[in-house]
């Protein structure tokens, strides 16, 4: 390949060129459907922009050296209740006077629509005309346009490994923003964002090894902002290939308390394949179930599983990943090794899908209607799956219907709503009950209490089941009393099947251990 000397030139498509330089002078514009990929240097005498909108980004990769400022007229979504998006700037030396100025960006009162976050008290500061310096490249901002359209960024482009500092000030692990960090790709050119996109040379394995292991593991994944403003899509390995693309922002979960860390973003990272800026991705090499859930009929939130082969019931870093926000919306648990964390994605083991049964955490006010139905699925046909409501005794076929309810009181947590993957059919009778027995954990989850057993002339079986059937616990109560009590310390965290057995009486209840 030779080098190009370049006066004026528009490029819509992918070109590949050893060396360019753009003279004195003249312009050379990448438009939003191109890239330029330079085995050699790039020389900017002139005038180099790239273009995008909201579904295409244009990309430039230089392997060599590079000279010269460059233009990135980037998309930002319009202001509006929460269709704000996170971005960060593709070049460097970017002075926060230019972005305020530029005729397109939003403002409210003072205030510019370029919002930093701060996780050290979990706040959001935005820009006004008197701040100073440039915007900090790696970091991402919340932004937003007046007419959803492009802003320029201008400056020289990143052409190395870019080390970005990150923090977890969560010590408590309260679930609060804190262990949460705002950051981006700093580069022109898209990034391999999972190991479906490049085995090796991607973002979440790098910062993922036992070298650089610097991302919360329970939280190993990309979280970008939803478009709609209906909360965080979340992007792992257990998703299809991933591309971030040009200066698109994301939130990481810092791994450990307190302290500083380094996350990468290397030039080995860099790609000019990609689409858009985070469409959700479906796993092609697993299968995918989505559900979504809707308060009012307004979408508010959803959450994913995933089943494919090699995976665990437990954690599985880089494939199950905490929802965003611990303490509303929709989420589920680990089926084993649960430490209390609500999953956005909780990715399973193939022959998982015919016999689990998983604990669904739903948070929602009472006097509003919900409904939770599927989204997407790619499992099998001859796969049910179903939503039990333990208070309400009901087992609905999400397959075939959704799920909806007018909460009396305020739902908070997990303990009344489970999901059923089974390949039989369930009924309200699956689930025998009786008045005449009670169980409850009791205080500190450090035993179970049953009451109701006395009235039985004949011994009483108790047997306690893990959610794959597995027996855990078996006793035989010769005479039993007003109440019954077995310790449950040492047991693993999560879901046990209670079953009682007396005279004609079955009596079987889930207990959530914590």
């Amino acid at each position: 390949m030779r080098k190009l000397i370049l006066l004026i030139a528009f490029v819509s498509f992918s070109i590949q060129a050893q060396n360019i330089t753009v003279s004195s002078g003249k312009s050379f514009t990448v438009e939003k459907a191109g890239s330029v990929q330079l085995y050699g240097d790039l020389t900017n005498n002139g005038t180099f922009t790239l273009n995008s909108d909201s579904y295409e980004f244009s990309s430039l990769l230089v392997s060599g050296a590079a000279s010269g400022d460059i233009i990135y007229n980037r998309y930002v979504n319009i202001e509006g209740t929460g269709k704000w998006d996170l971005i960060g700037a593709p070049v460097s030396n970017m002075a926060f006077s230019s972005l305020i100025t530029d005729a397109n960006i939003a403002t409210n009162g003072s205030d510019f629509a370029v919002g930093a976050y701060d996780n050290t008290t979990d706040t959001w500061t935005n820009a006004t005309i008197a701040t100073a310096g440039n915007l900090a490249l790696g970091q991402g901002y919340q932004m937003a346009t007046t007419d959803g359209g492009t802003l320029s960024f201008a400056g020289a482009i990143a052409n190395g490994d870019q080390p970005v500092t990150i923090t977890n000030n969560d010590a408590a692990n309260s679930g609060a923003g804190r262990r949460w960090n705002l950051i981006a790709n700093p580069f022109a050119s898209y990034l391999n964002g999972n190991s479906n996109a490049d085995e090796t040379n991607n973002f979440l394995t790098f910062n993922t090894t036992a070298e650089n292991d610097v991302i919360d593991d329970n939280f190993e994944a990309i979280y970008g902002w939803k478009a709609d403003g209906t909360g965080y899509a979340i992007y792992n390995n257990a998703s299809t290939a991933t591309y971030i693309a040009p200066g698109q922002g994301f939130f990481v979960a810092a791994a450990g308390n307190g302290g500083a860390q380094t996350i990468t973003f290397t030039k080995a990272m860099q790609t000019v394949t990609g689409v858009d800026d985070f469409v959700a991705a479906r796993s092609s090499a697993s299968y995918e179930l989505v559900l979504d859930m809707y308060s009012d009929a307004i979408k508010v939130d959803d959450t994913k599983f995933y089943f494919k082969e090699g995976l665990t019931l437990g954690l599985d870093p880089g494939y199950d990943a905490g929802a965003f926000n611990q303490s509303s919306g929709f989420s589920s648990r680990l089926l084993e090794q649960d430490s209390g964390i609500g999953m956005g994605i909780n990715a399973m083991p193939i022959d998982a899908m015919s016999n689990v049964i998983v604990p669904l955490v739903i948070h929602q006010e009472a006097g509003i209607s919900l409904k939770i139905q599927i989204a997407n699925s790619t499992i099998p046909e001859d796969i049910n799956v179903y939503l039990e409501d333990t208070i309400e005794n009901t087992f609905t076929l999400l397959t075939k219907e959704s799920f909806e309810l007018l909460a009396q009181t305020t739902l908070s947590g997990l303990g009344r709503f489970f999901l059923h993957y089974t390949t039989s059919t369930l009924s309200s009778d699956t689930v025998s009950s009786t008045s005449l027995v009670s169980a409850y954990k009791g205080t500190g989850n450090t035993y179970i209490s049953i009451e109701g057993l006395q009235q039985f002339s004949q011994p009483a079986n108790l047997t306690l089941y893990n959610v794959l059937g597995m027996k855990v616990l078996s006793r035989k109560i010769q005479n039993p009393s007003q109440k019954e009590m077995f310790s449950t310390v040492g047991m693993r965290v999560g879901v046990y099947i209670l079953k009682v057995q007396a005279e004609n009486i079955v009596f079987t209840k889930k207990i959530v251990i914590e």
